[in-house]
């Protein structure tokens, strides 16, 4: 074994088997070496591990005399409150198969020491089913960063569920061609945003949901220049695609909390009282922005657009239909 494959030996086993809880004596490090059939002698480790320090590793060294010397490695480039927000972030992201985030989260504990990996656990744990299923997903990301910086334009399939839980190609394996602008995380999933042709406008795409993306050898489309992602993240994913209208609620001032969690907290907040506020917010109306508001109802509903009134009304009265079998 040469002087610098001896060292990087050394360096590596220092990393995983010593920190600030764990020493290491010089007879464990040369068994170390002789299970890989070399050997080393204490004046060359000492040698080696001056070098090691010299070049700004930070490795503590204790003598004891007549009895043995320690070593501990300090040079951690993560501390474990660190680790554990990526672990965390790792295991409750639903973009990410459940059998990649072991992967993941096994080689962020890899940078910990052996006494410190012990306290790496997942804080949040997620269930089974709300993780994606699709292994491809890093791959994926990959090829759509790929395509961003080289100003490509994408092709992939994209994918649903159907009655029977099986994950089918959506519109009977249509291939989509899209432009990508940006690649945005929201409520722990990651998206595409970019111009489709199929619709003809910027839609956004969820990423656990694509097929591997191919580029089509076309330039992208320039985004639009109204296009901000900002805006986007807060109103588009909150609420979903739709047309945009300025809206105010009417709710009791114990929902403000709920109010800010979804539309920020530049809010527009007229006519306090004791029993009720009212808010005034931009939205995309859809579907999803009247069952978010139906969740609250009798305690928050729409004042204003009349037209916005009436189409929550016409939901409601639906929603009665229904539970009624009208």
């Amino acid at each position: 074994m040469t002087g610098k494959a001896r060292a990087l030996f050394l360096l590596r086993y220092l990393r995983n088997h010593s920190d600030e809880g764990m020493a290491v004596t010089a007879n464990e490090i040369m068994e170390a070496f002789r299970a890989t059939g070399q050997k080393i002698s204490r004046p060359t480790l000492r040698e080696d591990i001056a070098s090691l320090q010299e070049a700004g590793f930070e490795i503590i060294v204790r003598e004891v005399p007549g009895i043995a010397t320690y070593y501990k490695f300090m040079d951690r480039e993560w501390s474990v409150p660190e680790l554990q927000i990526l672990i965390d972030a790792v295991s409750s992201g639903m973009f990410i198969s459940r059998n990649k985030s072991a992967e993941m989260i096994d080689k962020l504990k890899g940078m910990a020491g052996p006494t410190e990996r012990e306290q790496l656990i997942p804080s949040i744990e997620v269930e089974d089913q709300v993780k994606a299923p699709n292994e491809q997903i890093l791959y994926i990301i990959q090829a759509i960063k790929d395509a961003i910086l080289k100003d490509e334009q994408i092709c992939f399939k994209y994918y649903e569920f159907d009655p029977f839980m099986k994950c089918v190609p959506k519109h009977n394996g249509y291939v989509y061609t899209v432009s990508p602008y940006a690649m945005i995380w929201k409520k722990d999933r990651y998206y595409l945003v970019g111009w489709s042709e199929k619709h003809e406008s910027v839609v956004h795409f969820r990423i656990d949901r694509m097929g591997m993306p191919n580029p089509n050898g076309n330039q992208r489309r320039p985004a639009p220049e109204d296009l901000r992602l900002e805006d986007r993240s807060d109103k588009v994913f909150s609420m979903f695609d739709g047309p945009e209208e300025v809206v105010t609620l009417r709710c009791r001032p114990n929902l403000i909390g709920q109010v800010m969690d979804q539309f920020g907290e530049n809010l527009e907040i007229t006519n306090r009282r004791e029993n009720r506020m009212d808010i005034t917010v931009t939205v995309h109306l859809s579907p999803t922005f009247y069952a978010w508001l139906f969740q609250y109802t009798g305690q928050m509903t729409v004042i204003a657009p009349e037209h916005v009134r009436e189409a929550y009304a016409g939901y409601l009265q639906d929603a009665l239909n229904e539970v009624l079998g009208e």
